[in-house]
C-alpha cells in the first residue's frame, strides 16, 4: 500500500484529481493518522491517504458529506421565526405600568396597536384616561394616530413629547367622536397620551380607543410600556396586528386582584348583556359598525389594502375586527357607510381570508351597505373600478373629390344687328343688279 497514491491492478492515480475507474465509494474510516477508504467490491481496491497531504488531495468521509448536506436542507426548510407579542401583568391598578414585549418583529412590516379603555362613569361628568411615560422603542413611518370615544358629549385628545403638545378637541355626534392625525411616529418616550371629556347625560360607561398604525423601522426585539392613569376600575384591552395578522389580544382588569380575575380578565364596570340584547360597536372613523349579540367589546383595526381582483376596488377599509376568530351566534350585521361621492351601483361587502376576497350577501340602503357576519375577521366595502371615459381619435382619410370645372358658357353674341346688316347688303346688291340690267336693255 502506498501513502498518497491509489493503486489498482493496472493503473496508478497519484492525486485525487484523476478519474478513477471504480464507482460507488462507501465511506471513509479514520484510523490513527491515516484515512482508509474502501470501495465497492467492483474492483476490490483499497486506498490509503495520509492526512499530511495537501488539502485538495485529502478525502472527505462520505458520512460527513451526508451530514453536511442534511444540515443544509434542514436549515433551508426551517421557517423564519414568527413574531411574538406578549403583555404583562394580568391585572393592574391605577398608576401601574403595562409592558408589551415584542420579539422577532420584521422590518418594514405593517404594525397596528390598539389600546382600549372601558370604564363606568356618572352621567354628565368629566373623565380622563391617560397613558403616561409611553415608551415607543421603534419608529413608525407613514403612520397615524386615531382616537375615538363613545358615550361622550365633549372630547379632547392631547399628545405630549418633550416640549411639544398636540391637542385636538370636538363635540360628539350621536355619542361618538373620532379624530385621526397623520405623521411619522418617532422612537422615544412620550410624556402622555390623554383622552378626556364629558360623558353623556344618559351615559353610565364610556369607551376610549387609541390606535397607532404604520410601517416599522427599528429593532426586531423591543418593549412598549406605559402607565395607566385616571382609571380606578374597568378594563384595558390591548390588540396588536402585524401585517394584518392578530398577534396579541388581551383584556386586563383594573383594580381587581389577580386571584379574583378570570383568565384574561372580565370588565368589572359593566355586566354581560343577555343573549337577546344586541350591541353595536363602531370604528374609530365612524365608517363601519358591527351589531352583534356578544358580551365582549369589538375593536376595529384598519389594515393596509389588499389587491382585489375581478374589476373591484376597496371603497372603505379593510378593517380587522378584534378579537379575531370570534363567532357571532346568532349572526351579526356589519354596516359600511357609503363615502360621500362614491357611486352606489355595484357596492358589496367582502371578507378577506389569506389574500382571498369573498363577496357577502349585501344590501344597499340609503346611506350604507349591510351584510351578515358570523365571525370576526377582515372586511371591506368594495365597488367597481370606474371605467375611465376614453376619447377615441379616428383618423379621417380625406376623400379625393374631383371637381370638373365646366367653363362658363359664353354668352351668345347678339346677331340680330349682324343679320339685319347682311340682309340689307344682299337687297342692295340685288337692287343694283336690277338697275344695271334695265340700262343694258
Amino acid at each position: 500500500m502506498t501513502t498518497g497514491r491509489c493503486r489498482d491492478q493496472k493503473d496508478s492515480y497519484p492525486h485525487l484529481g484523476a478519474v478513477a475507474p471504480w464507482t460507488g465509494m462507501r465511506a471513509g474510516l479514520v484510523t490513527g493518522s491515516r484515512v482508509r477508504v474502501r470501495d465497492t467490491p467492483r474492483n476490490n481496491v483499497t486506498r490509503a491517504f495520509s492526512p499530511s497531504l495537501p488539502f485538495q488531495q485529502r478525502v472527505i468521509p462520505m458520512r460527513s458529506v451526508r451530514f453536511f448536506v442534511l444540515f443544509i436542507l434542514v436549515c433551508l426548510a426551517l421557517p423564519a421565526a414568527a413574531v411574538t407579542i406578549t403583555e404583562r401583568p394580568d391585572t393592574i391598578a391605577n398608576g401601574q405600568p403595562i409592558f408589551v414585549t415584542i420579539r422577532d418583529l420584521p422590518g418594514n412590516s405593517s404594525f397596528s396597536l390598539l389600546v382600549q379603555a372601558d370604564c363606568a362613569v356618572e352621567p354628565n361628568t368629566e373623565f380622563r384616561f391617560q397613558m403616561s411615560q409611553f415608551v415607543m422603542p421603534f419608529a413608525l413611518k407613514k403612520s397615524s394616530i386615531t382616537a375615538t370615544l363613545s358615550g361622550t358629549s365633549t372630547n379632547r385628545l392631547e399628545v405630549m413629547k418633550e416640549s411639544t403638545i398636540v391637542t385636538v378637541s370636538g363635540q360628539s355626534r350621536d355619542g361618538q367622536f373620532s379624530t385621526t392625525k397623520h405623521y411619522d411616529i418617532t422612537p422615544g418616550t412620550y410624556d402622555y397620551f390623554r383622552l378626556s371629556g364629558t360623558s353623556l347625560p344618559t351615559a353610565r360607561s364610556i369607551t376610549a380607543q387609541l390606535q397607532v398604525t404604520g410601517t416599522t423601522q427599528g429593532p426586531k426585539d423591543s418593549e412598549i410600556s406605559f402607565v395607566v392613569e385616571g382609571l380606578t376600575a374597568g378594563t384595558i384591552t390591548i390588540a396588536a396586528l402585524v401585517d394584518g395578522t392578530q398577534v396579541l389580544y388581551k383584556s386586563i382588569p383594573i383594580g381587581v386582584s389577580e386571584s379574583s380575575s378570570a383568565g384574561k380578565g372580565v370588565p368589572v364596570a359593566t355586566t354581560a348583556p343577555p343573549p337577546e340584547q344586541w350591541n353595536t360597536f363602531t370604528s374609530a372613523d365612524g365608517l363601519v359598525s358591527v351589531t352583534v349579540s356578544h358580551a365582549g367589546p369589538i375593536g376595529f383595526l384598519k389594515v393596509p389594502p389588499v389587491d382585489v381582483t375581478w374589476g373591484m376596488q376597496a371603497i372603505s377599509g379593510p378593517y380587522t375586527l378584534v378579537p379575531q376568530d370570534t363567532s357571532f351566534l346568532p349572526p351579526g350585521r356589519i354596516e359600511f357607510r357609503i363615502p360621500a361621492g362614491a357611486p352606489r351601483d355595484g357596492l358589496v361587502v367582502a371578507s378577506l381570508d389569506r389574500e382571498t376576497w369573498t363577496i357577502l350577501s349585501s344590501t344597499i340602503g340609503n346611506n350604507s351597505v349591510t351584510a351578515p357576519v358570523t365571525i370576526s375577521g377582515t372586511y371591506a366595502l368594495l365597488g367597481p373600478v370606474p371605467v375611465l371615459a376614453t376619447t377615441t381619435t379616428t383618423a379621417i382619410t380625406p376623400i379625393a373629390t374631383t371637381v370638373e370645372e365646366t367653363p362658363p358658357t359664353p354668352t351668345p353674341a347678339d346677331t340680330t344687328k349682324a343679320g339685319i346688316g347682311g340682309a340689307t347688303l344682299i337687297l342692295a346688291i340685288c337692287a343694283g343688279c336690277a338697275v344695271a340690267m334695265r340700262k343694258i336693255q
